[in-house]
């Protein structure tokens, strides 16, 4: 989705920034209580629930990596031309699918080893992910100049203007929304409430919205979305290569990051399960990887991933600020036939919001069929549907199903308020 220069940066700050802003105090849950996101959310979603919502996350997941590696599959093949390797290698059909199973084989090997071998290697990934952001600056600002970059048109991808800026925005929407079940991973070994907040913020927040601003003012320069197309257009050959090869490290870094973390939250909410089980939940990524239909569709993918991610954003931050009170007991956390147990593992609360939720999303905007009603260019449709879900799961475990663990927990059970909470 190309719009001007002004347009999306407007987009995304306020699309990825603004949902970002109204899951981020979650972070408080994992910090405080130091637990996992698929453990933390059984206050609001039940044991069943939070389970459920783990393969939610497994989804989501499966769908970033894809992406990173079969962009990480397009750079090599681009580097394969410039090679002379037989036609197999550079041809996109053929190629990117073989490369970007390569680099799968490589993450998986890597996070299979667990975290002393992947710090190892990120001695070397996340340099090369600065140099390609410093790169992109560097290139941009010299090659193209500001004023040049502020003052070129996008291209429409609608007949309405209108359209396009909100879509555009809808789809950073979902980007935001989408690391909400990230925040627990490394909130709950934070040292205090407020150095988890300060790192999600700068992490999830800043960052993102840096490299993600770059991305789109290089998509402009290039008029084209595709990341492997922006080093060679904007640096020329040797420049393109040397970019592409940090690219490459650099999708190798992120994938590491985020099958690790898939690996580690099933582990955390299946203990006894062994450790090949827990990375064999990556194979499946394996399947989105054989053609580039699932990379071409990303963002009906980050759509549909902004639909679920803000109601159940909206969902938990319900319970745990205006339900809970803050207050949730780490005995019945744990304890799989305690208070979160609702009605057959799942929160009834839950369930009503999430239909809530989708009507009103889905009413404004189908992502399968990209159709949207009028309503639409003026609210967008995630944060509505987060404000409707989290609303109406409020309304309902106050006074429609109102359990014991929506009423108060014994005080024992948490611990006091941390002098560094934000």
């Amino acid at each position: 989705m190309l719009l001007s220069a002004k347009e999306a940066i407007a987009s995304i700050l306020f699309g990825n920034a603004l949902p970002f802003l109204l899951i981020a105090p979650i972070i408080l849950l994992f910090a405080r209580y130091g637990v996992d996101t698929f453990i933390g959310f059984r206050s609001a979603l039940g044991y069943l629930g939070s389970n459920i919502f783990y393969f939610i996350f497994m989804f989501l997941t499966i769908g970033y990596m894809s992406v990173a590696f079969f962009m990480a599959g397009e750079a090599l093949v681009k580097i394969a031309s410039v090679a002379g390797l037989p036609e197999f290698f550079t041809n996109g059909i053929t190629g990117a699918p073989f490369f970007a199973i390569i680099v799968f084989a490589i993450v998986f090997f890597i996070t299979f080893q667990g975290p002393l071998v992947m710090r190892k290697f990120n001695l070397i990934g996340v340099p090369a992910i600065l140099l390609v952001t410093l790169g992109l600056v560097a290139l941009l600002m010299v090659g193209q100049g500001w004023e040049k970059i502020f003052s070129l048109p996008a291209p429409e991808s609608y007949d309405d203007h209108a359209r396009s800026m909100i879509t555009a925005l809808e789809i950073n929407i979902g980007l935001g929304f989408s690391w909400l079940p990230y925040l627990g991973q490394y909130s709950r070994l934070a040292k205090s409430e407020k150095s988890a907040f300060k790192a999600g913020f700068f992490s999830y927040g800043i960052i993102v919205n840096v490299a993600v601003i770059l991305g789109a003012l290089a998509a402009l320069v290039v008029a084209s979305l595709d990341p492997t197309d922006w080093m060679f257009a904007i640096g020329g050959t040797w420049v393109g290569v040397i970019g592409l090869l940090l690219l490459t490290l650099g999708n190798i870094t992120a994938g590491t990051f985020l099958m690790y973390s898939q690996a580690i939250s099933f582990k955390t909410v299946f203990p006894k399960k062994s450790w090949t089980l827990a990375m064999g939940t990556a194979i499946p990524t394996v399947l989105l990887l054989l053609s580039a239909s699932f990379y071409d569709a990303f963002g009906s993918f980050i759509t549909v991933i902004s639909y679920i991610m803000a109601i159940f954003g909206g969902i938990v931050i319900s319970d745990f600020f205006f339900v809970k009170k803050q207050k949730v007991s780490i005995r019945d956390l744990y304890d799989t036939n305690g208070s979160y147990y609702y009605w057959k593992g799942i929160n009834p609360s839950a369930i009503v919001s999430f239909i809530v939720g989708t009507i009103v999303y889905w009413s404004l905007y189908n992502p399968v069929l990209d159709t949207s009603s009028s309503l639409f260019y003026y609210m967008s449709a995630g944060i509505p549907a987060y404000f409707a879900a989290g609303i109406c799961y409020y309304v309902s475990a106050k006074y429609l199903f109102s359990y014991e663990a929506d009423r108060g927990v014994r005080t024992e059970s948490f611990p006091s308020k941390s002098n560094d909470a934000v």
